[in-house]
């Protein structure tokens, strides 16, 4: 996959981006330069966006994301948020080119959604406005594109933060990552599914064969309590993910706060994030109170009423139409104030002119003129106990256009089940945070160091809850003795199946361990400027993909602990696993890093400028200050492999962000 070009409108602090990132074999790098504030995160945001979507739930949301400085000059009013990305991957061999295009737009308190893939000559498109048939049949072409390209759970490996990977704090959590990136990108973590799916599969398969009914209830029970303890493991171990994560996101204001500095312009930054986010659910759960009442007032015109006219249609219809008929049959003829109105006219013109003296009975004769034009009207009218009010009411209840609202509560009511079961822990959170800005009060630690002990707590859970599979794994396998021997290929083939996917994920495993272990000593030899050259080994186990550690080894044989490294070597360890990965998986997509940096010293910059980001991907994408990546030297070491520099520029005044064709006024030279 390559990113051809990025198009973003009215986005953050974009009025507008247009950006060509092009490169060649020879220059695989795109740099682009800018201060802090600039816009390179949100650069960074919209290439994200533009390939996995926003989630814009509400209007204040939209106000947020739309750029301010077009909102204060024109307004919001009938514009769109426009994040566009060209890009090329293969399909079958095959180069195919692609542009996906997401705009959205506030309208009357409702955001609208709309999104096009352009594949060759074929357009997918769907939105607020698509049926539900149509926006689950594109959406689903659309995603299966982006995935073959670079799925969005392994876009956090290509596409990063420099800086994050320099937080990592304990050695598990280190692991915990590198066992992440490996099965994902990798893709060992099917064989896993499959696995278990295979166990599910022949545990049933085996209660079936058990010819004791109370042997089969026991059966039953082993292995409903094997799949409930496997369950809690997985919540456990999403549990643990997120107690590190918790850890990592507040390890530096507690790290401030165990030293006694003021952390009240950061917490109260997050006070009032928190806030926005409370008062935005409240304020949806309001309009969706008020939506609700609003259909359940007008459920018989906009539920009922449709419902009944689509049930009976067919005979409405041929109502209309006989009604129809009969009007037509009646253009030609005479009403009776028509008749009345001619005869008494020509009979008093007869008597003056023609008949002196005489009289015509003018209201026989009318009558005999009413009589004679029924007898000759031959369209029988079956319905003519209606009238016309009657018949339009009839044809509004079948043609009227009503759109049914309850699919939009409906999809209204799952978000606000989610944010709503939020806010108790994000109002805690608030007051945590508030409590912090007394000055005295450090409840954060407090939190902090808590966190640390449940780490603790959830590992032994996890490694208790996982002894007690085994002893049940063992428990069940006696019942084996107990089956019939009867042949039976299905089941013989299902006793084959979880052993097989185990032993093929190791097996894949094994086949990569020798090559990771290779790469990785060798790159950290050459990346690693505290280590250079001193790497004797790097250590992946292969027992299982569930379960992979990492170790790094010296020259002279004792362990390099991860936990001990220092914040830019750390950086360097995960940038140098994420170039294995990308040399050894299934994919090959840009390679984007926000903060290239990041905490390195002087020497590791250089390190990786020569060595590391000329040959890192077929496309890299560095988002850089001129801290960084420095026009005095740094520029010159690399610009022989960039394709092509920009530098961002805020204009506080208009509140956005110029672009220029160069690196803080250098330019790359033609080779």
């Amino acid at each position: 996959m390559k990113i051809k070009r990025i198009y973003a409108e009215n986005y953050k602090t974009y009025k507008s981006l247009d950006l060509d990132l092009e490169v060649t074999k020879e220059r695989p790098i795109i740099l682009i330069g800018g201060g802090n504030g600039c816009g390179k995160t949100t650069l960074f945001d919209a290439i994200y966006h533009a390939l996995y979507g926003l989630e814009v739930k509400n209007a204040r949301q939209f106000e947020e994301l739309f750029n301010a400085g077009e909102k204060i000059s024109t307004g919001m009013k009938g514009k769109k948020i426009i994040l566009r990305v060209d890009f090329s991957g293969y399909v079958l061999n095959k180069e195919e080119q692609y542009r996906l295009e997401r705009s959205y737009m506030l309208s009357e308190d409702r955001i609208l959604e709309s999104v096009r893939l352009f594949m060759g000559g074929t357009t997918f498109t769907y939105g607020t406005g698509s049926t539900a048939a149509q926006r689950s049949t594109n959406e689903e072409i659309v995603n299966k594109i982006i995935a073959a390209n670079l799925p969005k759970e392994l876009s956090s490996y290509f596409l990063f933060d420099a800086m994050k990977t320099s937080d990592l704090l304990k050695e598990e959590q280190i692991n915990k990552l590198i066992e992440k990136n490996i099965n994902s990108v990798m893709g060992f973590n099917k064989y896993s599914r499959l696995r278990k799916g295979a166990e599910v599969m022949l545990d049933e398969k085996k209660a079936e064969r058990l010819e004791n009914e109370n042997q089969r209830k026991e059966y039953a029970n082993l292995t409903t309590r094997k799949q409930d303890l496997e369950k809690e493991v997985e919540e456990l171990n999403n549990q643990y993910a997120e107690a590190l994560e918790y850890a990592n996101e507040n390890k530096e204001q507690y790290d401030q706060l165990k030293e006694g500095r003021n952390a009240d312009d950061v917490t109260r930054d997050k006070i009032r994030k928190i806030e926005q986010s409370i008062n935005a659910t409240l304020e949806a759960e309001k309009n969706y109170r008020q939506n609700v009442d609003a259909m359940a007032k007008d459920i018989e015109t906009k539920v009922i009423f449709p419902k009944l006219a689509s049930l009976i249609s067919t005979e409405i219809e041929m109502i209309v139409h006989a009604k129809e008929d009969v009007a037509s049959a009646k253009v030609n003829l005479l009403t009776d104030s028509q008749i009345e109105h001619f005869t008494a006219t020509l009979s008093k013109l007869i008597e003056e002119r023609y008949m002196a003296g005489r009289h015509i009975d003018v209201p026989s004769l009318i009558e005999e003129m009413k009589l004679q034009q029924e007898r000759e009207n031959t369209v029988e009218d079956k319905y003519s106990f209606l009238n016309a009010a009657d018949i339009n009411r009839l044809k509004d209840l079948i043609y009227a256009s009503v759109s049914n609202p309850f699919t939009a509560l409906d999809d209204t009511r799952e978000r606000l089940k989610h944010d709503i079961h939020e806010l108790p822990r994000l109002k805690e959170q608030q007051k945590d945070y508030q409590r912090t800005l007394n000055g005295s009060d450090y409840t954060i630690i407090e939190l902090y160091e808590n966190n640390g002990k449940r780490i603790n707590e959830l590992k032994t859970e996890i490694a208790e809850k996982k002894e007690e599979i085994k002893d049940l794994t063992k428990k069940i396998a006696t019942y084996d003795y107990d089956m019939p021997q009867v042949p039976d290929p299905q089941y013989d083939l299902l006793c084959k199946l979880p052993d097989f996917f185990k032993q093929l994920s190791v097996q894949l495993l094994r086949a990569k361990k020798a090559s990771i272990e290779r790469m990785m000593r060798d790159q950290l030899n050459l990346n690693l400027v505290v280590y250079r050259d001193m790497i004797g080994r790097v250590e992946l186990s292969a027992s299982s993909s569930d379960d992979i550690s990492f170790k790094i080894y010296h020259r002279d044989g004792n362990e390099i602990y991860l936990s001990q490294l220092n914040a830019g070597a750390k950086q360097t360890v995960m940038q140098v696993l994420l170039k294995v990965l990308y040399e050894l998986g299934d994919y090959a997509p840009p390679v984007m890093i926000d903060t290239v940096m990041g905490v390195l010293d002087k020497e590791s910059r250089e390190v990786i400028l020569e060595r590391y980001f000329p040959d890192l991907a077929h496309q890299t994408i560095l988002l850089s200050t001129d801290t960084e990546i420095t026009t005095e030297a740094d520029f010159e070491k690399i610009q022989a492999y960039v394709a092509k520099t920009y530098t961002l520029h805020r204009d506080k005044e208009n509140q956005c962000t110029n672009i220029t064709d160069d690196y803080f006024g250098l330019y790359t030279k033609d080779i």
